[in-house]
């Protein structure tokens, strides 16, 4: 690995694989062995300096060429853990400092308000006289609360100080039809001890390349932060450090003294610096709380970077190559952060796929660091879902094609129903073409049928599991290794390992998901997610005979019924945001897709303020957001809600700009799917002019005072 700091900092490397060992040597080389049998494996090099700058680099090699058959496992099955199941839904809280957090631009210009997340607030959910849960958020202001029973009101206590007495901070009532949601709460600015806090501060702490001190990577188990921490100008502690939000953000509220000369003491890992504060507004009134401080502070310390990144076998030969998902141009290069995609719903850990995992047999148990014990294996579970060569009287529908649009894979789909509560479906995934010219499909497209550079295979089913969903089938997902080992993680678009279940949940939705799978007791493997339609307007499909779109456009229709086979349908809701949009395709009657469909809500007068609603829909909504939106429940199914309400819902998670940094520019989730619709605006102007019109803005803007970086 060569990497370079401008800083001229001595740096620091960790490594991690996804595949076979790999000595985790503090140095730029290591080893890794390789695991027996084929596949496409990754090793991560997390290198930092010291000083909170931090670039993770993925390199891929493949073991198809060195031979031999991995080792056959022995069958494993579990009987799923028994769960207490209620009616509810979880709930997400989002902790923000109260009052205006306004921030001056760094180059001038009027101060703008900028929310600012609270990491470590100390919070109680109570209903009636019973604590349901405690805990403290995270680094992005966040708690995520397990499943909450229903018909029941809730008050949330919190505290922004360790040892603060809590106080009431906020309310909300779950209905008895409740889904998964986000509650924003405003901090406290009051101390039941300490009385009013006269002080609030707050500011923006970031490297000098404008990225975030530290970083949160829990593929390598390492998280880190910036403190900042309040003192008197003699140096003594008024208060605890605090950590700096993952957006690069800090408040404070304190009680001191209305004339105190105060300081502010950064840290950044081995970097440290105290700071004056500025003196308050009013030299009479002193600091009070009506008029907030911005103290900012740039760390004299830029990000290092990888340039190059090598790996030989035993011959001396070059194996593999180091990973560039991303260009120079493309829109998420400005928006860099590793958990920026793919995380909307949000974010697990290796404890929480493991109990993810184990909440319906696919893992015996979870250790202490988080590591499935006795984990089902591909082969297990194909066994369980007759899929080949374990095959009875039951069919499978095979489809091959590249998904150009969300993920750009190589995918050899496969699916079979056993009982009418009982549908299965695997998807084995090897790399997409980097060009898009026929020749490069069909050259990636065969390659994969020949089963080389396996990624992973992702297993999906609909079934019952005892106890769970009142013994309706629900939907599970899996994720399977090149050797057929059950995998926590997995990593879609080139910005890091995610893990199960949110890996998932970020497309297929989650009425019962909302921010992590819980990691204690025996949580319900019931997610509230939905398989997704094959929208063959987003594929590439190869030129062979067999492998055309027309050639597979009956395994295709087969695949749709068998998704809206696992649609709910109610007497009070006979219809769901998919099954309409599968009906559509195949309104004609016929068995191939047809991929002109507009919905009747886009079948709008083509006047003034609707002109160009039906090739908006066909670029933009069809080919970027309607399958995972339909996957969403109605609340979030834009064929339904028309271009009329489309702006006032969408617009700030697609073009941000707002206060409200943690969901800026959030849409579309997928990194390729942002690139794509990146790429069709610039080389078309009637589609930006479009864009603007029905979300807009035809590109993110960046976020007050500062981009997110």
């Amino acid at each position: 690995m060569d990497a370079a700091d401008v800083d001229g900092d001595s740096l620091r490397y960790q490594w991690r694989v996804t595949g076979g060992t790999i000595e985790n040597r503090n140095a730029r080389e290591t080893v890794w062995t390789l695991p027996e049998g084929p596949g496409l494996h990754f090793a991560y090099v997390l290198v930092s300096d010291g000083k909170g700058g931090y670039v993770e680099q993925q390199y891929a090699a493949s073991s198809d060429a060195i031979g031999g058959e991995g080792r056959a496992p022995q069958p494993v099955s579990h009987v799923p853990p028994p769960v207490t199941e209620i009616a509810g839904a979880p709930r997400r809280l989002r902790f923000h400092a109260s009052g205006d957090t306004n921030f001056a631009p760094p180059g001038g210009g009027a101060a703008v308000r900028r929310m600012v997340y609270l990491p470590d607030v100390q919070v109680q959910v109570v209903s009636g006289a019973e604590v349901v849960f405690s805990g403290a958020s995270d680094l992005s202001g966040e708690v995520s609360l397990p499943k909450l029973r229903a018909g029941e009101s809730y008050q949330v206590r919190c505290a922004t100080n360790q040892g603060a007495v809590l106080e009431l901070c906020g309310r909300f009532t779950l209905e008895q039809d409740a889904k998964a949601a986000v509650v924003t709460l405003e901090s406290p600015t009051r101390d039941a001890r300490n009385g009013a806090r006269n002080l609030r501060l707050h500011g923006h702490v970031a490297l000098a390349d404008g990225g975030v001190c530290g970083t949160e990577n829990e593929f390598l188990g390492i998280q880190s932060a910036a403190t900042v921490q309040l003192l008197a100008v003699d140096g003594t502690s008024l208060a605890p450090p605090v950590r700096v939000n993952r957006f690069g953000d800090y408040a404070i509220d304190a009680a001191v003294a209305v004339t105190a000369r105060l300081k502010l003491r950064v840290q950044c890992e081995s970097y440290a610096t105290t700071l004056d504060l500025p003196p308050p507004a009013s030299p009479v009134l002193g600091y009070v709380s009506s008029s907030p401080v911005e103290l900012s502070h740039q760390i004299p310390n830029s990000r290092p970077r990888t340039v190059k990144m090598l790996a030989s076998g035993p011959d001396g030969n070059v194996r593999g190559e180091m990973l560039q998902l991303e260009f120079e141009g493309d829109q998420s290069k400005a928006l860099p952060q590793p958990d920026h995609f793919l995380t909307y719903k949000g974010k697990d850990t290796r404890r929480s796929a493991c109990m993810y995992y184990r909440s319906f047999g696919a893992a015996g148990d979870c250790d202490d660091q988080g590591r499935m014990v006795r984990p089902i294996s591909f082969e297990d579970w194909k066994r369980q879902h007759k899929f080949k060569p374990y095959a009875g009287t039951n069919t499978e529908y095979r489809a091959d094609f590249i998904n150009r649009m969300d993920l750009n894979l190589v995918r050899r789909m496969v699916a079979t129903e056993n009982a009418p509560d009982s549908i299965a479906f695997y998807v084995c995934n090897h790399p997409g073409p980097d060009g898009s010219t026929q020749a490069e499909v069909d050259r990636v497209i065969e390659a994969g049928l020949r089963d080389e550079k396996r990624v992973a295979c992702v297993a999906m089913e609909w079934t019952t599991t005892p106890g769970v969903n009142a013994g309706l089938p629900f939907t599970k997902f899996l994720t399977f290794a090149p050797d057929g080992s059950l995998l926590p993680s997995i990593n879609l678009d080139g910005r890091g390992e995610k893990f199960m279940p949110g890996a998932c949940v970020a497309c297929h939705g989650g009425t019962q998901y909302n921010g992590r799978f819980p990691d204690k007791g025996n949580p319900s493997p019931y997610l509230g997610a939905r398989f997704l339609p094959f929208d063959t307007g987003n594929f590439r499909f190869g030129s062979s005979p067999r492998l055309t779109e027309q050639a597979q456009s009956e395994a295709i229709f087969e695949l749709n019924r068998l998704v809206r086979a696992t649609e709910p349908s109610t007497s009070k809701s006979p219809s769901t945001a998919t099954t309409r949009l599968i009906d559509g395709w195949y309104a004609h009657g016929g068995k191939t897709l047809d991929k002109s469909y507009v919905p009747p809500n886009w079948r709008v007068d083509e006047t003034q303020a609707h002109a160009g609603a039906g090739k908006f829909y066909r670029e933009v909504i069809g080919s970027s957001c309607r399958t995972c939106h339909t996957a969403l429940g109605d609340n979030f199914d834009w064929d339904f809600i028309g271009p009329l309400g489309l702006r006032t819902q969408a617009e700030p998670y697609v073009c941000g700009g707002t206060p409200d940094v943690a969901r800026n520019a959030t849409m579309p989730n997928a990194l390729v799917t942002m690139n794509r619709v990146a790429e069709r605006t610039r080389t078309d102007p009637t589609l930006a002019a479009l864009m603007r019109n029905f979300l807009g803005c035809d590109s993110p803007r960046p976020d007050p005072a500062y981009p997110k970086r």
